[in-house]
């Protein structure tokens, strides 16, 4: 294990070193194992023999899924549930399935059918993360696959929206199990972090963290004290890096905000100037005259006249210059 061990994740964001919820489970994992992976962010899983990410590559071998990347690590010794009773085990692939019938497809929703979060967050999130051409591709496959994962298995008589409705309805009772059996210890087995813990990391996390308006799964997730609290812990515990690179981030951004008043300003002031420069600049080329008629009532402004001259267009051309698109 002397090689380099890389691992290929999709990008981070909201103190997270990775939002892709397999992705930070296989992190998390080689993190509670000790691995020394070397991280590589990117944007395209095409790299991957599977057209997916998570990729392990170390050496000549490449492991493209996250089964086959924590079989790897075990048949490699290195591994966090070495201390595990069989009956814990047991337990762990039981609860893994349950994970991924139960809380999967609503998560799988959340991220990419929620018209509001899709539109909002994950879209533009991992088409930034993308590659020109593909972050126009990226996005669209991933929501069909979602879609797929999720509709294709309901019956002709049921309705996308009472699947729904079902999903999450399931997905909420997932999380109070999760809750329950996580009670007051530190991690779901004990003292010690297991790769069940990594997997309902990779699923709590993004969601916790992210910043969604009013979703009913996340609401419920916030409400389960216990589960935030044990994200926390890790989050604190394993990757205080992304939480520092965040906390910097916002203090960036809160520091841009401040600013903006100053630069509103700055803008209207100049453009004020900009008018009244023109508008002299007129008067004085003749372009705007102004006429006054004598008349036996009082004096007054009768007239006012607006002579265009060809000659004098040539000599105001430069105030009327197009400004560059923006994007």
């Amino acid at each position: 294990m002397a090689e380099c061990i890389e691992l290929d994740i999709w990008h981070g964001d909201w103190g997270l070193p990775t939002v892709e919820p397999k992705c930070l489970a296989v992190l998390t994992y080689c993190k509670f194992s000790g691995v020394p992976v070397c991280i590589q962010k990117t944007g395209n899983p095409f790299r991957s023999p599977s057209g997916e990410l998570p990729l392990l590559r170390h050496g000549t071998e490449i492991q493209s899924s996250t089964e086959n990347i924590i079989n790897y690590l075990r048949e490699k010794h290195w591994g966090c549930d070495n201390r595990l009773s069989n009956t814990q085990c047991a337990d762990t692939i039981a609860f893994c399935s349950l994970l991924e019938e139960k809380l999967l497809p609503a998560v799988l929703h959340l991220w990419w059918i929620d018209a509001k979060t899709y539109i909002d967050l994950t879209r533009p999130g991992f088409a930034k993360a993308s590659p020109f051409p593909l972050n126009f591709y990226i996005p669209s496959k991933m929501r069909r696959k979602a879609k797929s994962r999720i509709y294709s298995k309901s019956s002709e008589n049921v309705t996308d929206v009472e699947v729904d409705m079902k999903i999450y309805r399931e997905a909420k009772f997932c999380l109070n199990l999760l809750e329950k059996k996580l009670g007051n210890n530190r991690y779901f087995f004990g003292e010690r972090p297991s790769l069940f813990d990594a997997v309902v990391f990779g699923y709590l996390a993004p969601m916790m963290k992210a910043p969604l308006s009013s979703n009913q799964l996340q609401n419920h997730l916030l409400a389960c004290t216990k589960l935030t609290d044990f994200c926390k812990r890790i989050l604190h515990d394993y990757f205080p890096q992304s939480l520092q690179e965040n906390e910097s981030t916002s203090r960036n951004t809160s520091s841009l905000s401040e600013d903006n008043p100053n630069k509103l300003r700055n803008m209207v002031l100049a453009g004020i100037f900009a008018i009244t420069a023109m508008v002299g600049y007129a008067f004085a080329i003749g372009l705007i005259q102004l006429e006054f008629t004598d008349h036996e009532e009082p004096e007054e402004i009768t007239n006012v006249k607006s002579e265009s001259k060809q000659e004098s267009y040539d000599q105001f051309e430069p105030f009327f210059e197009d400004a560059d698109e923006q994007e």
